[in-house]
């Protein structure tokens, strides 16, 4: 398992999510992994309607079999893939070919309900920032793909076969 977190970062008067402590740059990867940052680019980009896409996705996560996506295959957004086989979860982009993350569908459900807490909180403090989000992931890049596309009916990484 690899344990990271989701920093929040004051900036242009709001707070912005980074890998680490300080704001970050994608050039910095070498530091954290790829896998936070696709975690962290997803919940930016395709939870455009903060609550209320949160809460549809931890719906449809909570009960797959009558979700939006009842085989799993949740498709594509801002440029993310988010398939999902049994109780596994592969979220992916085209775009950067090592920044692709397996996880554990609790795993993602824990990050989701971190992220709509800090949704719901008031933070226009610069000197008050809020809790980091703790993210747990199995594997990112090459490792994540191979492991989501090795899985039984899983709808395989389309732009990786």
């Amino acid at each position: 398992m690899i344990n990271q977190k989701i920093y929040f970062i004051w900036k242009d008067g709001a707070y912005r999510m980074s890998p680490t402590p300080e704001e970050s740059n994608i050039k910095f990867t070498s530091k954290v992994g790829h896998g936070i940052y696709e975690i962290g680019s997803w919940l930016t980009t395709d939870l455009p309607t903060g609550i209320n896409s949160v809460n549809i996705w931890i719906n449809n996560l909570t009960d797959l079999e009558h979700s939006r996506a009842p085989d799993g295959m949740f498709g594509i957004g801002n440029a993310h893939w988010v398939l999902i086989k049994g109780d596994y979860v592969f979220i992916g982009t085209e775009y950067v070919e090592e920044q692709q993350v397996i996880m554990t569908r609790e795993q993602l459900l824990y990050v989701l309900e971190q992220y709509k807490t800090f949704l719901e909180g008031d933070y226009n403090d610069p000197n008050n920032p809020p809790d980091p989000i703790d993210v747990e992931f199995i594997a990112e890049g090459q490792e994540a793909i191979d492991m989501y596309n090795g899985l039984e009916g899983s709808q395989l990484v389309p732009y990786a076969c």
